[in-house]
């Protein structure tokens, strides 16, 4: 079984583009993929049927990953305040029923984390402690675009303490030229401050447009697979 979990180091980092990548990525390598969420948001009711937004982007990416989530909220953010509001609050206990009920069936199972670590789950219960109840490698995802090296490396050393299963980091949305520094840099600076793999270095993309088959190449030149999920790929080889 293989299985990660992502989620950002901050809001906005690009992590359902990545699990999408990495969940098409491999099903199209011959693993039967599903992508669970603990809580998809930024639903709307469109004639007569509930669309969320991230599985409609996995779904786009390939029609056979399976997706699945525990609870649905309406707003775009997750907070107490927005459990109240909507009178729907998450139960840990759920949360990890489902998930063990979705791993049992596929290959390949990757956790779409909400935004960062510091997401509640409940009153007193983050997403970082579910990451560790679950017991499942950490995958972690950094845009360039609202990221600093500084912030990641800084990250990075901080989450060391915390005792997570971090397998490495992605990097996303990194510039091909920056003034600020010298992005063939960038993987040997992290890994040598920090002591954890950058697993992959996306550049920006233009999304709009971006087919699937081009997104799995992308993937595939960009990203170390075989390190994201600890297992050596025969497709890959040959």
């Amino acid at each position: 079984m293989l299985e990660i979990f992502l989620t950002g180091i901050k809001p906005d980092s690009g992590v359902t583009f990545i699990t999408g990548g990495l969940a098409a990525t491999m099903q199209s390598l011959g693993y039967s993929t599903a992508v669970y969420l603990p809580a998809q948001t930024g639903t709307m009711l469109r004639n007569g049927y509930i669309q969320a937004p991230d599985f409609l982007f996995i779904k786009h990416m390939d029609k056979n990953i399976m997706t699945y989530c525990s609870y649905l909220y309406k707003n775009r953010t997750l907070s107490l305040e927005v459990f109240e509001k909507e009178k729907l609050y998450m139960d840990r206990n759920v949360i990890f029923q489902d998930y063990m009920a979705v791993a049992q069936q596929f290959e390949c199972l990757l956790v779409n984390g909400h935004s960062n670590m510091d997401t509640p789950i409940e009153k007193k219960f983050t997403e970082e402690e579910l990451i560790h109840a679950m017991n499942i490698p950490l995958v972690l995802v950094a845009s360039l675009r609202n990221t600093t090296i500084d912030e990641i490396l800084e990250y990075l050393c901080g989450i060391r303490s915390k005792l997570l299963n971090l397998r490495g980091i992605i990097i996303n949305e990194c510039p091909i030229r920056s003034l600020d520094y010298d992005v063939r840099d960038i993987q040997k600076t992290i890994e040598l401050r920090t002591g954890y793999p950058v697993l992959g270095i996306i550049p920006r993309l233009m999304l709009r447009g971006l087919k699937p088959e081009d997104w799995i190449e992308y993937v595939l030149a960009c990203t170390d697979v075989e390190a994201i999920f600890d297992i050596k790929i025969e497709k890959l080889s040959s």
